[in-house]
């Protein structure tokens, strides 16, 4: 059993990568259905759901938070997936979805952008010019929407486990070090890491709960999750009654063991960030 994520470029030959993986170890292969999911899960509009990973967030969208909204809702699905431990995601942001997941094996595949942008010149019959803009966008706007929803940059090797570079290697030999590095205790579920990955799941769902309930005040609460007892910090400009009902909500989930309430009713001074 296993939870591996595929952090893949345009046209790096990491999905079918993937998906040999999956099928080495029965597991499930997922990238972009998780969108269409999280959609008929939470009943939301699919279209609002996946412009959560395409481009750069405007103006309004930073104001308003409705891409973080849409991506607690994301990984709560994500997480109702990964559950069952046996999973190989290669959809967008994967290294970061499922980051407090204590066992995943986090990968990254290469491929030098000039291969790449061959391999684009090849199938799409663009000039080299062309191909070489289309792959420089791609990654601009990975980059800054990475930096806008997790204040990271994804192509930093400290957020993966592995890398990958598909031009030297031939994709058997990746997929044999990856289902090698897979079954070493480190990314092996155990009892020792039982605990921080119940936790996960269930930070996930709260943080989904939290999205529904507190539209737009997302980023005003912290919430953490050690052993079942749910921490929820931050201030808002709300009432005592709606703030009960939410912690009452919390505590109904499956597997909360606890709630601490520190959240403060009152005035918010919010620096926007633009």
């Amino acid at each position: 059993m296993a939870i591996i994520t595929i952090t893949r470029g345009l046209h790096s030959g990491g999905e079918a990568l993937a998906q040999a993986i999956a099928t080495a170890l029965k597991a499930r292969c997922v990238s972009s259905e998780v969108l269409r999911e999280t959609a008929k899960h939470f009943n939301v509009p699919e279209e609002k759901v996946s412009k959560v990973f395409e481009g750069t967030p405007g103006f309004w969208e930073r104001m308003t938070e409705s891409r973080r909204i849409y991506l607690a809702y994301i990984q709560a699905q994500l997480a109702e997936w990964v559950k069952d431990d046996n999973i190989v995601y290669h959809g967008n942001a994967g290294q970061e979805l499922l980051r407090e997941v204590p066992h995943v094996l986090k990968v990254r595949v290469i491929v030098p952008v000039e291969r790449r942008t061959q391999l684009i010149m090849e199938r799409f019959k663009y000039t080299h010019e062309q191909a070489a803009a289309l792959v420089e966008r791609i990654d601009d706007d990975r980059t800054r929407r990475t930096r806008y929803l997790y204040n990271t940059d994804w192509r930093d090797a400290r957020r993966y486990d592995l890398t990958l570079n598909l031009e030297r290697l031939p994709a058997t030999t990746a997929q044999e070090i990856i289902l090698a590095l897979v079954k070493k205790p480190e990314f092996t579920l155990d009892a020792a890491k039982r605990p921080a990955f119940e936790d996960f799941l269930l930070k996930s769902r709260v943080l989904a709960m939290i999205a529904n309930s507190l539209v737009g005040r997302l980023s005003l609460i912290n919430v953490a999750v050690t052993g079942g007892v749910v921490r929820l910090q931050g201030t808002l400009t709300s009432n005592e009654a709606m703030v009960e009902q939410l912690v009452e909500q919390i505590r109904r989930l499956e597997g909360v063991k606890g709630v601490e309430n520190e959240i403060v009713v009152g005035l918010v001074y919010q620096e926007w960030n633009v």
